[in-house]
């Protein structure tokens, strides 16, 4: 996430009881499913309402909405009774619809990697996401900030439940669209970090030459030193710029700078 967001957060103090109980508790492997749910909803009567937290669950059996804190309506205009009644799809119609697309492919990305991963590994799958929802009756625009991470799995590997806390990003100025990331340790020991512009590069289907020069120009390197350092014409690099530029979907060098700066190029 953006460094000006994290700072964001620690100044509105919203983080704290609550994350730290989730954070300590970590993913159930076998409990009785009421129960998981009873427990989530004192604990959001408790914690939730009175710091402004905004929590939901969904069963990912049925896309449904286990249960979702009642918070939510005062703030987006949407009762808990409708998310509940719609699941997935209700919360999904609620945002911004360039959010919406973003939310759907972010999803379909982690859930691809969970689901081909072991099941020690989907243990420490944690999400972090911003995004917009849009006020149900003004239509007016509501930031979001959130952490998720699966809840409930059972001794197969399978995803049940998952866990989304979140709150309301009242300074906004510097958010300007749908950000998302996941991590996971690997039986290894090794942390996987996966952003949104990591599946942008994936996507772009870069040619080995492209992704090389993608890499020196990550690095700050001008046109002329990357043609000296691959002992190819000046002109050959900005053929493979234009490529690159129109591949990754940028708007201009700077974006697409910007884009490949931020990338684990390695």
């Amino acid at each position: 996430m953006r460094v000006s967001l994290i700072e964001e957060l620690q100044k509105q103090n919203k983080l704290s009881e609550f994350f730290s109980y989730w954070n300590k508790r970590g993913p159930v492997s076998i409990p009785e499913e009421k129960q998981v749910i009873e427990d989530l909803k004192k604990l959001s009567q408790t914690l939730s309402m009175k710091e402004g937290l905004i929590m939901g669950c969904f069963d990912y059996r049925d896309l449904s909405l286990a249960f979702f804190t009642k918070n939510i309506e005062e703030i987006s205009g949407y009762s808990t009774e409708f998310l509940e009644s719609h699941g997935i799809a209700g919360v999904i119609s609620a945002l911004h619809p360039d959010d919406a697309r973003e939310h759907v492919e972010f999803n379909n990305k982690v859930l691809e990697i969970f689901n081909g991963a072991s099941l020690s590994e989907k243990k420490t799958f944690e999400l972090s996401y911003t995004l917009r929802w849009l006020h149900r009756f003004t239509q007016e625009e509501i930031w979001f900030f959130t952490k998720a991470k699966p809840y409930l799995i059972d001794d197969l590997g399978n995803f049940i439940y998952d866990l989304h806390i979140g709150f309301q990003v009242t300074n906004h100025d510097h958010l300007t669209e749908y950000d998302w990331s996941f991590t996971y340790v690997k039986d290894d020991g090794d942390k996987v970090v996966f952003r949104k512009d990591d599946l942008k590069i994936e996507k772009s289907n870069l040619s080995k030459k492209e992704l090389e020069i993608a890499k020196l120009i990550a690095k700050g390197m001008e046109s002329l030193e990357i043609a000296e350092m691959l002992n190819i014409s000046k002109n050959t690099v900005f053929t493979h710029r234009k490529k690159i530029l129109k591949k990754l979907k940028a708007k201009n060098t700077a974006e697409m700078v910007k884009i490949l700066s931020s990338l684990k190029l390695n």
